[in-house]
């Protein structure tokens, strides 16, 4: 039954993906129409045929390889080098082809090109962004569903406030490939529970995500040391602190090891366990141990794993709810082993599972646009700067992205529609890049042709593309790889 419950979200994820990448393709195709171009192929994927069918001289089909779609437009940017050209009676068909023509090949396709009625540089630029242009219009009508209907986030989401600051952190040495404790930075840099973050790195935050994306994309270095710069609110007056993260972990994130706070309530207790004896109830709200305020769970754990061996603690909880009344239990937390991965790990703990506040956001349109664009821009930032810890195996393939679409279905309809937001949004910004084979590419040549006046050669264009297509696969396939090793379990 668990099968067929994880391949029924496999397939609504595989379709999100697919969707999109047929809106992109269908702003081309209808772009391509209007300004009245020859159209010989509408594919989603690359590689061979699926399926399809043809009607009025254009091919329909679903390709092998959904690493993405294109439509084949000959008037565009002629794809021989990339695509191969197999002749079937009158119609000419595309196939991936690897291998290098002969000259007189490249000649007789050139002068068929040539016969081509020749389209303007507005038709050339026009049909390439239609496509992001599209993406960014679905993106646009799911945030205005949303903006209607509201999806759920939990109160951290939304907070910038402290509400953990850990003692430590698990360094990663890629020479050794393991972790090693060290004091937190945040520990180290003073910040204090409570504390409200303004700024990083001289940016104004909206919310705690916002400030983590800032933290992992940080370009700042000071004598060879990671360096974030804080700007906090502590009893009113605002204060500047200087923060050296640590990197975490195989994908080597920056870390400061602190979290946000956090509203949380028992949402199931364990039997035979200190908190269903002491008498706590399902919907209480952890509020206070021996009188020091409870900020999130993060820190419950933490101030329960420091009690000595039988120390009874006070447990203060807020009966039914943030409005019920404080209640005070006596109880005594017991030690529990717990599997970590592949380790088993020795716990305190009283035994109840929390459940988050969540509130329900009906986001503006526009700005949940303007923040996925900002995330996007922080990443590429991130990404081209040598001092920063963002690389080409942190980003996502196919794979990943799959995964992330599956693990949103299964929360909600609305989360997923939140996430296929932001997976429009980046397909618009990536393929509007100035590199061959993206939508951008086609825009640079054809801007480079209208400068120079006159075509760039074919021969020089179909080189361009099969070089950039190797590369794209290449680098598709080197993300594919570290998707599957995050999902592995060993």
């Amino acid at each position: 039954m668990s099968f067929f419950y994880d391949f029924a979200f496999l397939f609504v994820a595989l379709f999100a993906l697919g969707f999109t990448i047929f809106i992109h393709e269908l702003g081309h195709f209808l772009a391509a129409r209007a300004r009245g171009l020859i159209i010989t192929r509408f594919s989603i994927g690359f590689g061979p045929r699926i399926f399809g069918w043809t009607r009025n001289g254009v091919e329909y089909r679903l390709s092998a390889i959904p690493f993405g779609g294109y439509v084949a437009l000959p008037q565009l940017a002629d794809m021989g080098r990339v695509e191969g050209t197999e002749k079937e009676g009158n119609e000419q068909k595309r196939f991936t082809s690897w291998d290098d023509e002969i000259d007189s090949e490249e000649v007789a396709e050139e002068e068929e090109v040539k016969t081509l009625p020749k389209i303007s540089y507005a038709d050339k630029m026009i049909v390439s962004v239609m496509g992001a242009v599209f993406n960014v219009l679905l993106a646009f009508l799911l945030a205005c569903i949303l903006s209607v209907f509201g999806y759920d986030v939990s109160d951290a989401q939304l907070t910038t406030k402290i509400g953990y600051v850990a003692d430590t952190v698990e360094r990663w040495n890629p020479m050794t490939e393991e972790g090693e404790e060290v004091t937190a930075p945040g520990k180290k840099a003073g910040i204090l529970l409570g504390d409200e973050i303004l700024e990083v790195d001289g940016a104004k935050v909206e919310n705690f995500m916002d400030i983590q994306n800032r933290i992992v994309t940080g370009t700042q270095r000071i004598e060879g040391k990671r360096l974030v710069n804080l700007t906090i609110l502590r009893e009113g007056v605002e204060r500047k602190i200087e923060v050296y993260p640590e990197v975490f972990g195989r994908e080597e994130m920056r870390v400061i090891g602190v979290g946000p706070q956090e509203t949380f309530f028992i949402d199931e207790l364990s039997p035979d366990m200190p908190a269903v004896q002491a008498g706590l109830e399902v919907g209480d709200q952890p509020y206070a141990i021996d009188g020091k305020r409870i900020f999130s769970f993060s820190q419950l754990v933490d101030t329960l794993g420091q009690t000595e061996t039988n120390q009874t603690i006070a447990f203060t909880v807020r009966k039914g709810g943030e409005n019920g009344s404080e209640f005070t239990y006596n109880l005594v937390p017991i030690e529990k082993e717990l599997v970590a991965g592949t380790s088993v790990i020795t716990r305190k703990m009283i035994g109840f599972r929390p459940k988050p506040k969540i509130i329900t956001t009906f986001p503006n349109p526009f700005v949940l646009i303007q923040r996925r664009v900002k995330d996007m821009y922080l990443t590429l930032t991130g990404l081209v700067s040598p001092k920063s810890d963002v690389k080409l195996r942190n980003m996502s393939g196919p794979v990943g992205i799959v995964n992330h679409l599956s693990v949103f279905a299964k929360i909600g309809f609305k989360k997923l529609l939140w996430f296929v937001v932001f997976i429009n949004v980046n397909l618009a910004i990536l393929n509007l890049m100035p590199i061959p084979v993206l939508d951008g590419g086609h825009m640079m040549f054809a801007t480079i042709e209208k400068l120079r006046g006159q075509p760039l050669p074919i021969a020089f264009l179909e080189r361009a593309q099969m070089l950039f297509v190797l590369l794209l696969f290449s680098f598709m396939l080197y993300v594919t790889f570290f998707d599957v090793q995050r999902l592995s379990p060993f």
